[in-house]
């Protein structure tokens, strides 16, 4: 299915039907997008239905032009990290306030693996580098836009990136022990 303006002034108009097509069309997409910040099926599918709820209400703040799926996307993030904020074993996780140095990540290995193969490896990474890790690498977010939505300063967000960093090389070396992984 394809969405187009008229699906999304539907959607304006609190069509169901339009709301019906938009839900169906990016559920796969947006889907994935929250099993990468949440783990379990039933949570990030609530998850999800919340990002929806808050796409259909805040519709009329879209402005057409825009790329829809991208605007979308950017609620369902936030709304996938205000889970995460507002649950206390993520609060708990996010009070970690420690500064490492960042190091950079050379990585030939990746070149014979599949995404699926990456998405798992990065999905048994620490809860929290692995939402920082998102943002900065998957979501293109800043360490200063990190820290500001997560509520940590700066040097932990570029702590957390640095642990997934090492989490993720770990694993890698252990999956592709022929292939050498240093730091930069």
């Amino acid at each position: 299915m394809i969405i187009n303006d008229s699906d999304i002034e539907g959607c304006m108009a609190q069509s169901q039907k339009s709301q019906k097509k938009v839900y169906e069309t990016y559920f796969p997409v947006m889907m994935s997008i929250v099993r990468r910040y949440i783990k379990g099926d039933e949570e990030a599918l609530d998850v999800l239905n919340q990002g929806f709820i808050k796409v259909f209400k805040k519709i009329d703040q879209y402005h057409f032009g825009n790329s829809f799926e991208g605007w979308c996307k950017r609620i369902i993030i936030n709304t996938a990290l205000d889970h995460l904020r507002a649950h206390k074993r993520y609060r708990d996780i996010f009070s970690f306030d420690a500064i490492m140095p960042t190091y950079q990540v050379y990585n030939d290995g990746l070149n014979k693996m599949s995404i699926d193969e990456l998405l798992a490896i990065i999905d048994t990474i620490s809860p929290v580098s692995k939402v920082v890790f998102n943002m900065f690498a998957i979501d293109g977010y800043s360490h200063k836009e990190i820290a500001g939505k997560l509520g940590i300063s700066v040097g932990t967000s570029k702590w957390h990136l640095s642990s997934a960093r090492r989490q993720i090389r770990a694993k890698l070396q252990l999956a592709y022990p022929d292939v050498y992984l240093a730091y930069g």
